[in-house]
């Protein structure tokens, strides 16, 4: 199993995409899931998690397996899979700035539905 340190490390790797087998799907988080829904993936709003590890936001995403493989092969992107993850090849690196917007507004957006359902 991986530590949450050692996803973000992987799903933040130049030039590469990875997702994480967990509860008959897959988990995806930062750049990773920033790509795929730059690709246009399915997913629910609801689905979006917010996460902290070492002070730092993590943004996270499940989705079927099949979702991503079909996905991946639709966009004829070169993927590996394995018992743990599935990784992919990026065809060129997500920009840190559109990334950085990206997950500014994702988790201003999560934290205020979380502070919705908090009694101060």
């Amino acid at each position: 199993m991986f530590s949450m340190i050692t996803k973000l490390a992987l799903s933040s790797e130049s030039g590469w995409g990875t997702a994480f087998r967990v509860n008959g799907g897959v988990e995806v988080c930062q750049q990773s899931l920033f790509w795929l829904v730059c690709k246009g993936i399915a997913f629910e709003r609801e689905d979006l998690k917010l996460s902290y590890v070492l002070g730092a936001e993590v943004i996270l995403c499940q989705f079927e397996t099949r979702v991503l493989i079909e996905l991946l092969k639709k966009n004829n992107i070169h993927y590996f899979q394995d018992d743990s993850q599935v990784r992919w090849l990026l065809p060129r690196n997500v920009s840190t700035i559109f990334y950085a917007q990206w997950k500014n507004s994702i988790a201003v957006d999560l934290n205020q539905t979380c502070a919705d359902y908090c009694f101060f």
